[in-house]
């Protein structure tokens, strides 16, 4: 998703708005659909609210992100705006695996542009995208839990190449990607067992629906209420981290990472 903060101060932005954003990109780059989500769609805004697109275009996975761009460098700029680019048949093909953003979208958006009848995002017909859920592998892991399970490898990598340098200047840094990867290594535990997965950075709530499952998770609960901190923190001066902060979350990284390997049933991986 891009986001693109609002120039001005707080203020509440109004549906004329968020209709003459969406006119703008019709009129610009003619989308199939454009679907309003989010607190405004969900009757929940705030002045602080940004507003949330999704744009569905006929286009490869590959040009989701430059297609963003090339939107909001071509549109009026009005407010806070988040911009999600996704094509039919990728959003058929992650919402048909539960990816639970993408559901929520689907099923709780409001339509801003276009029809059910042009295209199949707003009321999913899987078939018409080539997708038979009859058929899905009900004994293969779910695809999108291996997408977290790879992002999650990528900050733990980056946690141990860090390691490495012994640099003070790093360690804010290390504890981000060491609170990242077991953020991801707990969104993957929840993919797989089919419960919806929160889009939060807060490790004892995402811990909090696992616990139920594995009890002796709880554990972790301390360790995550100061690690959760380092999603946020570590993005802004005035508090440095220290050796024993780096030390105490690459150590619990380990640990999440290595029970949650084994509960999926995953090698671990050879260094």
């Amino acid at each position: 998703m891009l986001y693109f903060k609002s120039k001005g101060g707080s203020y509440m932005v109004t549906r004329q708005e968020i209709q003459a954003t969406c006119d703008d990109i019709v009129r610009e780059f003619a989308p199939l659909q454009i679907i309003l989500f989010g607190s405004h769609a969900y009757g929940t805004p705030t002045e602080d609210s940004d507003v949330d697109l999704l744009v569905v275009m006929d286009i490869p996975k590959s040009e989701f992100l430059n297609k963003a761009i090339e939107i909001r460098q071509h549109i009026s700029y009005r407010f806070g705006l988040d911009l999600l680019v996704r094509s039919p048949e990728d959003i058929a093909y992650r919402v048909s695996y539960n990816d639970w953003f993408l559901r929520e979208i689907t099923e709780k958006g409001e339509l801003l542009h276009g029809s059910d009848a042009a295209c199949n995002v707003k009321n999913l017909q899987f078939t018409h995208y080539g997708i038979n859920l009859g058929e899905k592998g009900k004994d293969c892991m779910n695809p999108l839990t291996l997408e977290w399970i790879q992002r999650g490898e990528a900050d733990y990598i980056t946690v141990q190449q860090l390691l490495l340098a012994e640099d003070p200047l790093l360690y804010n840094i290390i504890c981000f990607h060491a609170q990242q990867c077991i953020e991801k290594y707990l969104k993957a535990w929840l993919q797989e067992a089919n419960i919806p997965v929160l889009r939060t950075h807060n490790l004892e709530e995402l811990l909090a629906l696992i616990v139920p499952t594995f009890r002796d998770w709880f554990d972790w609960q301390p360790d995550f209420k100061i690690i959760t901190k380092y999603a946020v923190e570590p993005r802004y001066p005035g508090d440095p981290g220290t050796v024993e902060n780096t030390q105490h979350a690459s150590s619990i990284c380990d640990e999440v990472r290595q029970a949650v390997r084994t509960q999926l049933k995953l090698a671990m991986p050879v260094d």
